[in-house]
């Protein structure tokens, strides 16, 4: 399984051909055939060279051609110039071939008429949110429509011990508890797992674990290394996802906050986007701002126009404007907060509000731009007052598709380690997504049922895609499956999951690394910081929240694991297994529940058994097996 993991599972996907037959309208220019010109023809044709004056990035491009003219004739590829390149070799012309596979593709697209996708939905925001099965069944149908397209079968569903422990870990971060996954697995209900979604949801770790995985998101995108006071924050959005509020009135908060930190947590989110002294800067949070909630890497036309989309440099600023005015001091500390630095003095009726690109940008430095939204209109804003409450209610308005479309993708990719659009923050035409009508759908669903992301999490996790079991059949063991959910992937345990999972596992609260006997505590000093936070602040690597099924342990990760104490003691499990059971069978499966939340094989009983059979004692005999349980790779990963 760890050798599964180390293959690079996001590679030749691009270029992954579908088996669909001759003349199949559903094939389409961004679904079909971008990814193929994508890995061959846009270091020619693409946003920064244009050989020919030919650019492949776009459908209307394509069909437009070039200096040599038309490069495709719908319906006639023998006619068409693109065809003729690419069946002689003629294009790419570097070693980097199309596949004869791919050509097949794209011929059969020509033939069916060289359609792009439709840029028009039909959308219904008025209507009612579905039941969570039925939306789990639209989820199943589109997902098996492309597995039966591409002709890759998919994996099972999972047993129950694979489904108990995947959505512990997915909805709250930790693991069941011994006593959890024996009522479970005993019960008998036909609904259990619907049950266990709805029970897991209304718990409180529910909301903790998805406001650390937000706030690891903010972290990861912090250019200042700084931690600014995290728990108050935490807490916060803990809080909204816990009581049911919905996400884009969440993230409304986040953006229009105005006041000190102490009175509003979520004035923290700003600091996430300063500099590297620690001051706001307007151009870092229109660069977060995209990718996270927008889902584009807007980043790129900071400094001249964006070179593989049709974002220019406008875009960025035009943005940046409705920050022209904000900051967020700190000094003295009880000032800390977020505020806008209003003018004095009322300005008259019809004053714009604009930026100026600052010098040392790449161009047009010193030209003012006014506040506009992305794709949008240049509204008209009071100068006098803090503009980010408009920019707040156009980023998470209901008609917004970017905001859906990306909130959906994240989530989706919490479940299943990957996005319908892989980076998750690169939405565009040149990177079509996987299944485009399910992440339509699921973006109207989240939409109509108010951003509530339970609604979508049930929905999720009562699909049989979800359900899967991460065991390859044969057939779905090639690259081109994993983007097609043939089965599920094994996600690595995040720092604070792993952390979590030791202290359920040895049924203790916590896990305190030795302490110095020499260093006396100071009461009126800083607290120390919690066993938790050291352990994943030692734990933590770059990219751990994009790269979900990358196993990033190193050797010192794994001493840590196998010699700290405070993890190969056996904790109390060791006390109850001991004073509990009546024998080493018995015993061995109370362990296996504790750390792995299953019951062992056949197998491994009787090798467990033989090995406790020959220690000291039964006590030493199960520290050493709860030692050999939690630095498996299966302790390590949620499946």
């Amino acid at each position: 399984m760890l050798h599964r993991l180390a293959i690079a599972v996001l590679t030749l996907v691009s270029t992954a051909p579908l088996a669909w037959g001759s003349g199949d309208s559903r094939r389409t220019f961004e679904g079909d055939i971008l990814p193929i010109l994508n890995s061959h023809c846009l270091q020619c044709h693409g946003g920064v060279h244009q050989k020919n004056d030919l650019d492949l990035r776009t459908h209307a491009a394509l069909m437009k051609g070039g200096k040599s003219g038309s490069a495709v004739v719908p319906g006639k590829p023998d006619e068409s110039l693109l065809w003729k390149k690419i069946v002689r070799d003629e294009m790419p012309k570097t070693d980097n071939k199309v596949s004869d596979a791919n050509k097949k593709l794209i011929r059969a697209w020509i033939e069916a008429g060289a359609k792009g996708k439709s840029k028009t939905r039909e959308v219904n925001l008025a209507r009612a949110a579905i039941q969570p099965a039925e939306v789990a069944k639209s989820i199943d149908r589109e997902i098996d429509i492309k597995l039966s397209a591409a002709k890759i079968p998919a994996s099972p569903r999972g047993g129950d011990t694979e489904f108990l422990r995947r959505v512990y870990i997915d909805i709250t971060g930790k693991p069941p508890a011994a006593e959890v996954t024996k009522a479970f697995l005993n019960d008998p209900s036909f609904d259990k797992r619907v049950k266990l979604v709805d029970r897991l949801l209304a718990s409180p770790e529910y909301g903790q674990h998805f406001a650390e995985r937000w706030l690891n998101v903010f972290r990861q995108m912090a250019v200042n290394e700084r931690e600014w006071e995290p728990a108050p924050f935490l807490g916060w959005l803990t809080d909204r996802f816990n009581t049911g509020k919905g996400w884009d009135s969440t993230v409304r908060e986040m953006f229009s906050v105005t006041g000190p930190f102490a009175e509003n947590p979520q004035a923290s989110f700003y600091y996430y986007s300063a500099d590297m002294q620690g001051k706001f800067e307007p151009k870092i949070m229109v660069g977060n701002l995209s990718q996270v909630f927008l889902g584009v890497q807007l980043q790129c036309a900071e400094c001249h126009n964006h070179p593989f989309s049709d974002y220019k440099q406008k875009d960025f600023w035009g943005l940046a404007a409705f920050f022209s005015i904000t900051s967020t001091p700190n000094n003295p500390p009880n000032t800390r907060g977020v505020r806008d630095n209003l003018p004095k003095q009322k300005p008259k009726a019809g004053a714009q509000v604009s930026i100026t690109i600052p010098q040392g940008e790449a161009r047009n430095a010193g030209t003012r731009l006014r506040a506009k939204f992305l794709g949008g209109a240049e509204p008209e804003l009071d100068a006098g007052a803090s503009f980010r409450p408009a920019l707040a209610a156009w980023l998470t308005a209901k008609d917004n598709r970017l905001f859906a479309r990306a909130s959906v993708n994240r989530l989706w990719a919490h479940f299943f380690a990957r996005g319908f659009v892989n980076p998750l923050n690169d939405f565009g035409d040149h990177n079509a997504p996987s299944h485009p009508e399910l992440l339509d759908t699921l973006a109207e669903e989240f939409v109509v049922s108010g951003f509530d992301y339970r609604h979508l999490i049930r929905s999720i996790c009562l699909s049989d895609a979800y359900q899967r079991t991460s065991h390859v059949v044969k057939g779905n063991e090639k690259p081109e499956a994993e983007p097609l959910f043939a089965r599920m992937a094994s996600k690595v345990l995040t720092p604070e999951e792993l952390y979590d999972a030791l202290c359920v596992a040895l049924e203790v609260s916590e896990i305190a690394p030795p302490s110095d006997p020499k260093k006396k505590p100071n009461p009126k000093g800083p607290q120390p910081p919690s066993p938790r936070s050291l352990f994943v602040k030692f734990f933590r690597n770059p990219g751990d929240m994009d790269e979900p099924t990358e196993l990033k342990l190193g050797v010192p990760h794994v001493l840590k694991m196998m010699n700290e104490s405070g993890f190969n003691a056996g904790g109390k499990v060791v006390e109850r297994v001991t004073l509990s059971t009546k024998s080493r069978e018995e015993a061995i499966d109370e362990l296996f529940i504790a750390v792995l939340a299953r019951r062992p094989t056949a197998a491994e009983r009787d090798r467990f058994v033989a090995f406790a059979s020959r220690q000291k004692s039964a006590e030493e005999a199960y520290r050493r097996v709860v030692w050999v349980l939690i630095n498996s790779s299966e302790f390590v990963l949620n499946n």
